[in-house]
């Protein structure tokens, strides 16, 4: 305790506290139910529905909710993308004509419901298209499958996960790894969906 508070032992309260706020956090993080806060399952039994739905690891889905939308179905981001998986109004309105559902209202882009089945077809659209790679169609669903399939022809990105520097956008890069990152952090923490 000493090398905390040194000579001027004013500061010793202070480096108290900051070795218990240490030795707490390091409590926390090594606490299944506190990382199950951090990670939660909101919407479980929609994503559940929709992963066997379209044959898609749930585990993926809500590691792509979380970080698209941080389980928010109202979020909006700066480009227009809107609900819990982050679709562009223009995307949805295809694929739901993909899907043969008849005229499309941007509204229903806010129900969890409707915003999570659109997002999984999408998805497992990109995996169809990439050879079932998650890698690839994240790196899709976030920078267009117009430009993935670019980054491969033109070799300017292997298309595989240790190469994510090789992406030529820095939000793709990004967006894929914490989609996996989370993915992982989810599998540890829960097992089985």
């Amino acid at each position: 305790m000493v090398f905390l508070l040194g000579k001027n032992r004013r500061n010793g309260p202070v480096a108290l506290l900051a070795l218990i706020i240490f030795v707490v956090s390091l409590t926390l993080l090594g606490s299944k139910w506190f990382l199950r806060m951090v990670f939660p399952l909101h919407y479980r039994d929609v994503v559940a529905a929709k992963a066997v739905k379209y044959r898609v690891d749930p585990f993926l889905i809500i590691a792509m909710v979380r970080v698209e939308s941080h389980f928010n179905p109202e979020a909006r981001s700066e480009k227009g993308a809107v609900g819990l998986m982050q679709l562009m109004p223009e995307t949805a309105d295809w694929i739901y004509g993909q899907m043969e559902r008849g005229n499309f209202d941007p509204a229903l882009l806010h129900d969890p419901e409707i915003n999570v089945e659109l997002g999984v077809w999408y998805l497992r659209s990109l995996l169809d298209e990439f050879g079932a790679d998650p890698v690839l169609a994240l790196a899709a669903y976030n920078g267009g499958r117009g430009r993935v399939a670019e980054w491969l022809s033109k070799e300017q990105w292997t298309g595989q996960r240790d190469t994510l520097h090789q992406i030529p956008f820095p939000e793709t890069r990004s967006y894929v790894e914490r989609v996996l990152t989370v993915r992982e952090w989810y599998r540890k923490l829960y097992g089985k969906f």
